[in-house]
Parts: structure tokens; C-alpha cells; sequence
């Protein structure tokens, strides 16, 4: 009996070890290298750990903890009677609370696109690239995005996870979808996007159009769908042609179908004409 108890004391201080050795570290600004802005945002996020998850909580017109909606087709029966954050809503209080401005309002899938991006960072990109204070992004396309955290070095994020749960600092890679990244200030303290296109331009399209991995590319690799849409930059590259109507220029974007940081021909804009790349209001898209 001794020697079972023996046995069972070291396996409970081995999994004991385990459980510490896998635990969340403290929240914080885990690496180095963030724009002071950011690392504001961080410790604003970090102040908010515990703070209730409420379905559309934060989306007031002020940013800050509000009363959700109830809606159980998203696992949300009783949030209407639930004071908190949402995950866009507590990424928006956070950056609010850092620099005093509600400079990244909206949901998820708007977030995403924001024109205050000063840099976008894909799946593929890995997440090396990445700053504490930066957004990141869960879904497999642009329209599916559903979940958005703030970034906090060393592949830990802090986030408002769900219905009945509270703002906590999770591992990046418990999500199993991680689509991208934004970052909403340089390292310089800066909130301009770079002159290679780091905004978002509104276009029009008047068709579904297949998008490729470069604007050389003859290998399609999804679909961006007629309507509105946005680009972030343009390149030129080989020619898309019907009858006496051609362009040379491509545009940068996220596809309905397939693979964020494509490239569509700028041939299927509505409002231009002949090797013309401009959005909307008739501003030229910048070179990437």
C-alpha cells in the first residue's frame, strides 16, 4: 500500500508539472518591438481579463462594456442580460482605452478590412511576423472571419472567447483557423499606411472573377464575387482582354472563394476604363 501510494503521489507532481508547464503565462506584452500605441492596447486588454462575454457587448456608441443581445442561433440565449465585451467590441474598448480615439469600431468582418491597417499579415505569412497589439483574425475566408483577439507576443493572444465565458489570455494556436493579422500602428508610434497600399479601396465589379496567386499567374486559385468589393494596392501584369476593352493592371484582395492576398484583374472594375485602376471616388489605387 506504501509503495501505491508512493506511485500515485509522483504521478500526480508529474501531471501537476504538466498542467504548469502548459498554463497561460500572466497577460502582458510578451515580446518586444510594438509601437507604444499597441503596447498601450495590451495592457488596456490585459485590465479587462475577466470581464463577461456578452454577445454584441462593446457595440455601443461609445466603446465599453453594454448589454448584449440574446440569440440562441450563436449560443447566446441570455446575453441581452449580460454587461460586457464581445471579442470585436473588446478589441475596440482596448484600443479606445490606449489612445483615447475609436479608431477600430465594427465587427469582425469589417475589422478586418479597416483602411487603418498600416500592415496585413495571411495565414501563409506565419505568425513570426507578429507584434503584441496587433489584431488576429479566425476564419477561413474574408465573409466566414468570426473571432478576432489582440495579439500579446510569444504566440499567447487575450480575447472575450464566448457566451458565458470571460475576457482571458489563451494560446494562438487553440484556434484552429487563424486567417491573418492586422497591425494599426508602425513601429515608429505611425498610423499611416505605407505608400505600398497598406489601406483598403472600395471597388466595384461587374462579375464574378477568378483571382490568381500573382498577377502573372495562369493558375486560378478562387473566385471574387460580383458586387463590391475591396483592394488594397495594384500591380501590373499580363493582359485581360474582350473585344476592344483590356487591362494590364491587378488588384490585391481577399477572394470570396479561396486564399486571402490574391489578385484579380482590374479589367472587371464597373466605373473605369482601358488599363484604368481606381476605386469608387476615382482615386488611383497605389502601387503595392
Amino acid at each position: 500500500m506504501a509503495a501505491l501510494l508512493a506511485v500515485l503521489a509522483a504521478l500526480a507532481v508529474f501531471f501537476s508539472g504538466a498542467q504548469q508547464a502548459h498554463a497561460a503565462p500572466a497577460c502582458g506584452v510578451l515580446s518586444s518591438g510594438a509601437a507604444p500605441q499597441a503596447e498601450s492596447a495590451v495592457k488596456a486588454a490585459c485590465g479587462l481579463i475577466g470581464t463577461p462575454y456578452s454577445w454584441g457587448g462593446g457595440h455601443g456608441s461609445q466603446p465599453g462594456p453594454s448589454y448584449g443581445a440574446c440569440d440562441a442561433s450563436n449560443g447566446a440565449p441570455n446575453d441581452c442580460h449580460v454587461r460586457g465585451l464581445d471579442c470585436s467590441g473588446m478589441v475596440r474598448y482596448a484600443y479606445y482605452l490606449a489612445v483615447g480615439s475609436d479608431v477600430i469600431n465594427g465587427v469582425t468582418t469589417t475589422q478586418w478590412p479597416s483602411s487603418r491597417a498600416v500592415a496585413r499579415y495571411y495565414r501563409s505569412d506565419g505568425t513570426a511576423p507578429l507584434l503584441p497589439g496587433d489584431l488576429v483574425f479566425f476564419g477561413n475566408t474574408p465573409s466566414t472571419i468570426h473571432h478576432v483577439a489582440i495579439y500579446l507576443g510569444q504566440g499567447y493572444i487575450a480575447e472575450a472567447p464566448y457566451s458565458g465565458g470571460y475576457v482571458q489570455v489563451a494560446a494562438l494556436s487553440s484556434h484552429g483557423d487563424y486567417y491573418g493579422a492586422i497591425r494599426l500602428y508602425g513601429p515608429s508610434g505611425g498610423s499611416t499606411p505605407p505608400p505600398s497600399g497598406g489601406g483598403t479601396y472600395w471597388v466595384d465589379t461587374f462579375a464574378n472573377a477568378a483571382v490568381y496567386g500573382s498577377p502573372t499567374s495562369t493558375v486560378s486559385t478562387g473566385t471574387l464575387y460580383q458586387g463590391t468589393n475591396y483592394v488594397f494596392c495594384k500591380a501590373w501584369g499580363r493582359e485581360i482582354a474582350s473585344g476592344s476593352s483590356f487591362n494590364h493592371w491587378w488588384l490585391k484582395t481577399d477572394p470570396d472563394v479561396g486564399p486571402g492576398g490574391q489578385w484579380v484583374s482590374a479589367f472587371y472594375l464597373s466605373r473605369w476604363g482601358n488599363d484604368v485602376a481606381k476605386d469608387n471616388n476615382g482615386t488611383v489605387i497605389p502601387d503595392c
